[in-house]
């Protein structure tokens, strides 16, 4: 991972932007708004790399390169310690939560000033806006070949609010509706289905596009009674 003040948030995104569009399969390109440790709003880039070392180093290079990062954390480490580093930003319990997401065709710049414009008014330190770019094997499958479709080159953006007392809720929500709705309008319509939030069943069927009438009819064969509803279900329509 490598940080940057939020004030240079707009040229790191740039850089990103381009970087991320050009990394091979083995090589992801993350990037995040949020408070660093010391309280200080930063942009942050995590890349993760599954390869040959030496090849890796040589990949990694022009984003430990670009510009002075306040922080550089990029290092070999296992597959346990990846699989750990945002625990600490994810808190499990006790920690209030509320998101929004969806999919972007292109990260235009009338969307990063959006971002970075939002992310500066932050209600809470805990709380972030992700950027996550979808590349390889993964868009080359056939959109109908699964259940999920939504494999083109794109970027998924989440909005996350985190506060610790639940009835400060009002708080901090609505920064995070702020946020989706102004970004939306250059949004794809479409979403993760993992990256709804428990309100948001309304937005099923844009998780799953043409392949959502498919799954009602298994639905309908499986589960007509909806047995298995703790989720962002689909309802049977027997």
């Amino acid at each position: 991972m490598v940080l940057h003040p939020l004030s240079q948030a707009k040229q790191v995104l740039r850089f990103y932007r381009e970087y991320a569009r050009s990394c091979p399969d083995a090589l992801t390109a993350f990037a995040g708004l949020m408070t660093a440790p010391d309280g200080a709003p930063v942009v942050a880039v995590i890349v993760g790399y599954i390869g040959d070392h030496a090849e890796g180093e040589k990949l990694v290079a022009p984003l430990r390169k670009f510009g002075a990062p306040l922080v550089d954390t990029i290092a070999p480490s296992s597959y346990v310690e990846l699989n750990t580093l945002f625990d600490a930003a994810f808190p499990y319990g006790g920690v209030q939560r509320y998101w929004k997401s969806s999919f972007l065709k292109e990260l235009g710049d009338d969307v990063l000033d959006i971002l970075i414009d939002r992310a500066g008014k932050m209600r809470s330190p805990m709380s972030m806006i992700g950027i996550f770019h979808m590349h390889g094997a993964a868009t080359r499958v056939d959109p109908d070949a699964t259940a999920f479709g939504l494999r083109a080159d794109q970027w998924d953006y989440d909005v996350i609010s985190q506060w610790n007392d639940p009835a400060e809720a009002a708080q901090y929500i609505p920064w995070t509706r702020e946020v989706w709705n102004a970004v939306e309008p250059f949004a794809s319509g479409e979403v993760y289905v993992n990256h709804l939030d428990a309100e948001e069943a309304s937005r099923i069927q844009a998780a799953y596009g043409g392949r959502y009438d498919r799954l009602v009819t298994l639905k309908n064969k499986y589960d007509p009674t909806n047995l298995f509803r703790m989720n962002q279900n689909i309802r049977p329509t027997v």
